[in-house]
């Protein structure tokens, strides 16, 4: 009989062993008493080495993903961006191509008669001209501009912008 108690006494510190060894490192360490136990256990330096690899790995895949992301984005924009130039190149071509438009005599109405209004008129027609580059205009009614005071915003618009430049 104590031959049996034996066998089962082993049996039994046996299996205690294997629950202790099937037991993860991690749990193993956090039931420990304290810092200095952890610390001086053969296991938590390995988990630690673990835990900052996977954590740098995780970093550095998605930045890796990032670059992807926006190195895809750029040459597909860049595509587009070409796609437009020549686009308008191609527009531009066929807008040079095309014959031009027949000149329209000019038909100056003007406010009133005198030498210095029709010598106005002649000045805004050649300031027109240099502008424009080519004399395919019309101009068809010159008016002098009505001044409404010294300002050109309305009452609404300087209180605001009084209320906005107004001191702290």
């Amino acid at each position: 009989m104590n031959t049996a108690l034996m066998m089962l006494s082993e049996a039994a510190s046996a299996v205690d062993e294997c629950a202790i060894a099937d037991e993860g490192a991690i749990e193993r360490l956090q039931k420990l008493p304290d810092a200095a136990a952890q610390l001086a256990d053969k296991d938590y330096w390995g988990s630690v080495g673990i835990l900052a690899l996977t954590g740098i790995l995780v970093v550095f895949l998605i930045l890796a993903i990032l670059i992807f992301f926006f190195w895809l984005m750029g040459t597909i924009f860049k595509a587009i961006d070409k796609a437009k130039a020549e686009k308008k190149a191609s527009a531009d071509a066929a807008k040079a191509e095309a014959p031009a438009p027949a000149v329209e005599a000019a038909v100056v109405e003007s406010a009133s008669e005198g030498d210095d209004e029709e010598e106005l008129i002649a000045v805004i027609s050649a300031a027109i001209a240099a502008y424009e580059g080519n004399g395919d205009f019309t101009i068809r009614n010159v008016k002098r501009r009505i001044d409404k005071g010294s300002h050109t915003r309305s009452s609404w618009s300087m209180a605001g912008l009084g209320g906005n430049m107004r001191q702290f």
